[in-house]
């Protein structure tokens, strides 16, 4: 065999493997819940706030937690409500602050503050210890999430067949992300945050099936990406189920 046609046999398998690796991760990939409720755990928190950092280490343990995902989908909602104290919050989203206020008006926390957890709907305190929420052992129904070449399927099956007014939300989750804050109550402070949501949108439509597209990521320097998935009552941001789960690199 000449050493030309070894070489081009070489290069030809090496294109049939790359080839055959691009067309598995361009599979269909699909998050699903089981029947009984997921927490979701919500921290509304802020760059500008000196009692923040304990509260997003807390929500950063979730990245080794081995139930991630499948029992605790963590999500940090930035707020831009202490950006006058002199540093702005570059994670934070003014629709933040309007969902943590959305609660509030509810009834389902008594204030608007950070840090502010939120799990399922419903104010929650660690307490000194750290100390994980309980389970939830209600069983709404199952949540289905399917993604393919940046578009996402959705189909919610409700355990009590009730469908009227539902809505899904996702928003997609940067972990891995730094800053050194240069300015305000943590100047000095080089800080780590984790499930941080970087887009947040609602899907149209009332459900049960819904069909759209991924969220834009416009912060490449997240060392990963996750996807979180929702589903509410038109009015009342409270999750009744959900499902989440990293993205493949190549989303």
């Amino acid at each position: 065999m000449t050493q030309r046609r070894w070489w081009g046999m070489g290069l030809a398998m090496l294109l049939v493997m790359l080839l055959s690796g691009r067309n598995a991760m361009a599979e269909p990939w699909q998050l699903r819940s089981g029947p009984q409720r997921a927490l979701m755990i919500e921290l509304f928190t802020s760059e500008g706030c000196n009692s923040c950092p304990p509260a997003e280490a807390l929500l950063n343990r979730f990245t080794d937690n081995p139930r991630l995902w499948e029992s605790f989908i963590p999500l940090a909602f930035h707020v831009d409500y202490w950006d006058y104290l002199g540093w702005r919050d570059r994670y934070a989203l003014p629709a933040n602050a309007v969902r943590q206020r959305r609660y509030a008006g509810l009834g389902h926390v008594r204030g608007v503050y950070t840090p502010g957890f939120m799990v399922n709907g419903r104010g929650w305190r660690p307490g000194w210890t750290g100390r994980l929420p309980a389970g939830d052992e209600s069983a709404p129904g199952v949540l289905t999430v399917s993604v393919d070449a940046g578009q996402l399927v959705a189909d919610y099956q409700a355990a009590d067949g009730n469908t009227e007014g539902l809505q899904l939300e996702l928003a997609l989750l940067g972990v891995g992300l730094t800053t050194d804050i240069e300015a305000g109550e943590n100047r000095g402070r080089h800080s780590r945050h984790d499930f941080v949501v970087l887009a947040h949108h609602q899907l149209p439509g009332s459900g049960p099936q819904w069909r759209g597209e991924l969220p834009a990521n416009t912060y490449p320097a997240a060392q990963r990406l996750a996807l979180a998935v929702w589903v509410s009552r038109a009015g009342d941001p409270t999750p009744l189920q959900a499902v989440g789960g990293w993205l493949p690199t190549e989303r």
